[in-house]
């Protein structure tokens, strides 16, 4: 088990169990879901894990952000492979169940963020960014309502939680990335 924070991670093998754990899932587009976890994992790198000395933890937890609210894989599985660190982030990444129902996605995914840990604000930047990069198979209502709860989330996130430089870019990333939409699919909002 993989306990300290500056532990090697074998990456090789999160990635194999990530894979594993997807298998017969897909995104919109027909990619193999684990097409969207690589990605982040490439954005966190690009943006975060090159600095960084916990990479390997970083670039675990991108991997496997999505097998807890997404497969039948549990917490006590994570953090026997790769460690309670990696395991917990995993945990902080994942969606409620029922919570956005109650209050909705964006208000929920706002919040939830705000209080996140460092790393895994990093993490769930990267997937908003990646999941917004992918929209182009997606139907003109879900194109819309993204884009919309993606400015909610970064407007509440931005008045009430002091950002690092690396969370500073890829909201910037993000931005600019709504901006190519509603340029291109000219959305109007």
């Amino acid at each position: 088990m993989v306990d300290k924070i500056n532990a090697n991670i074998d990456l090789q093998k999160v990635l194999e169990f990530a894979t594993e754990k997807h298998k017969g899932q897909f995104r919109d587009n027909g990619d193999p879901y684990i097409v969207h976890p690589i990605r982040v994992a490439k954005i966190v790198d690009q943006y975060k894990g090159q600095t960084s000395k916990n990479r390997e933890i970083l670039l675990a937890a991108a991997l496997l952000h999505d097998t807890l609210e997404d497969t039948y894989t549990r917490y006590k599985e994570l953090s026997e492979n790769f460690g309670k660190i990696v395991a917990s982030m995993v945990v902080e990444l994942t969606t409620a169940p029922y919570v956005p129902k109650m209050i909705g996605k964006a208000k929920y995914l706002s919040e939830k963020m705000i209080d996140m840990t460092s790393y895994s604000l990093i993490i769930k930047l990267a997937d908003r960014l990646d999941n917004l990069s992918d929209l182009a198979n997606s139907t003109e209502a879900k194109k819309i309502k993204t884009i919309n709860d993606t400015k909610y989330i970064l407007e509440q996130l931005t008045s009430k939680r002091e950002l690092t430089t690396a969370q500073t870019n890829l909201v910037n990333a993000i931005k600019n990335q709504i901006n190519v939409l509603e340029n291109k699919e000219e959305i109007i909002l």
